[in-house]
């Protein structure tokens, strides 16, 4: 029976803000997520049901791969059984579960080709709102509740120090204590700045506006910032919702010197992918 394979890549968002609450009730943003070389690793082959598996991590019945692959077998009548080897963390920013939902859409459609560009979009906003930017990755500004992207190349490479605290943050508990407005973040001037591949000008435009609510919930947030600053990043924010933070170095060899000096449970050096 043929089986695929396909990497399930984390994010981190360089800028995240906050435009409003929406109707609906989700809240409208205008960030810049970028893929980077941390991920998860999945096996897919053919079924008629659809049956997850997952090793390093336990997960919910109801996750990401499940729905995802549920919504594509209601599509296209075809399941798959899917076996997840997990390494990004949980509840930390770097959209985990989202790489895994698309990866997952990816599979399929290899497998099958049973749907079209907009079904599959629409599948994946459905699962969540960072799906439909996992399922392209690179680096995009992404706006509306994350699905309205627009893709760009940044002009070089960049290299991080990724590290998260032992404790995660709830997505849905930090945004029923987030006041609003927030501070305007400004993205035009980080696109041209990455655009350009100006890390100089870059570092100081790298904004979440998340964060200080995050730190309020996770102290550990800031004390991470402050080692990575400490450890020579250019910059250091705290991705997505937390509670997973990134210091932005000028280099591969400037962010492995710094790794033996963060103090935290999980911590990596990841570079764009």
């Amino acid at each position: 029976m043929k089986l695929v394979e396909e990497l399930a890549l984390a994010k981190v968002n360089l800028t995240l803000g906050i435009l409003y609450k929406r109707q609906d009730g989700y809240h409208a943003i205008d960030t810049i997520m970028h893929t980077v070389s941390l991920f998860d690793r999945l096996w897919i082959q053919p079924s008629r049901t659809v049956e997850v598996t997952v090793t390093g991590m336990t997960l919910p019945a109801d996750n990401t791969m499940t729905r995802a692959a549920e919504l594509y077998r209601r599509e296209t009548g075809c399941g798959a059984k899917i076996r997840c080897e997990k390494r990004i963390p949980a509840e930390a920013g770097l959209g985990g579960g989202s790489a895994d939902a698309a990866a997952v859409l990816r599979g399929l459609q290899r497998l099958h080709r049973m749907c079209d560009d907009d079904a599959l979009r629409r599948i994946a906003l459905s699962v969540g709102a960072d799906v439909p930017f996992c399922l392209v990755g690179g680096t995009c500004r992404c706006e509306g509740v994350g699905e309205v992207l627009t893709p760009f190349v940044p002009g070089t490479r960049l290299h991080f120090v990724l590290c998260k605290p032992a404790q995660g943050v709830s997505t849905a508990a930090l945004f029923r204590s987030l006041p609003l407005p927030r501070p305007r973040v400004e993205t035009m001037r980080a696109m041209a700045a990455l655009g350009k591949g100006d890390l100089e000008a870059l570092a100081p435009l790298l904004q979440n506006v998340l964060e200080p609510a995050a730190v309020s919930l996770v102290p550990a947030i800031g004390d991470l910032k402050r080692q990575l600053l400490e450890a020579g990043a250019l910059a250091a924010e705290m991705t997505g919702s937390g509670s997973a933070v990134f210091g932005l170095f000028r280099s591969e060899e400037d962010a492995k010197t710094a790794l033996p000096k963060i103090d935290a449970p999980f911590k990596e050096v990841v570079h764009s992918l």
